[in-house]
């Protein structure tokens, strides 16, 4: 097996310092051993570069076993948009934000849409500067679509893999 990732799947938020970086996590661990041939990633709209996840990401992360210590936020690019096989948004705008850099026709999702139906009675809302009990409701809600998605993305994987 090749030791390129197959499949690269982008989380963009806004800030890239909440939602977009749990996303990452959260999608990995539900993956398991498929982890290891998909690139995920993450990248804000409006992000500064270089900035860490904020306290709240990394507490509810950590509450659960994962560590959000190495990250650093980054602006989405059109190079990154463009290499993704699969953008997941967390807000319409952004989905207006990340097709306006040139993504290619049906990759680019709201993740609490997709795939249809999806959940769209659960969208995932910034936390960011909020309580705690927002982003522990923010870090529920990554991991139940994670586990919505996973198989979906399993099957673009195999699809991959056999083309």
């Amino acid at each position: 097996m090749s030791s390129r990732p197959r499949l690269n799947v982008l989380f963009v938020c806004t800030g890239n310092t909440c939602r977009s970086p749990l996303a990452v996590l959260t999608l990995r661990a539900e993956l398991g051993e498929d982890a290891a041939d998909v690139a995920v990633s993450s990248a804000g709209t409006g992000a500064t570069l270089g900035l860490p996840a904020s306290e709240g990401s990394r507490r509810v992360a950590a509450a659960d076993g994962f560590d959000l210590s190495g990250h650093r936020s980054r602006p989405v690019t059109r190079d990154q948009v463009r290499e993704a096989d699969l953008v997941f948004v967390m807000s319409p705008s952004q989905r207006s934000a990340v097709e306006a850099l040139g993504a290619a026709p049906g990759t680019v999702h709201l993740l609490s849409e997709w795939p249809e139906p999806g959940e769209p009675g659960l969208p995932v809302f910034d936390p960011f500067g909020a309580s705690i009990e927002a982003y522990e409701e923010c870090w529920r809600r990554l991991r139940r679509h994670a586990r919505r998605i996973a198989p979906h993305v399993r099957q673009a994987l195999r699809e991959r893999r056999l083309s």
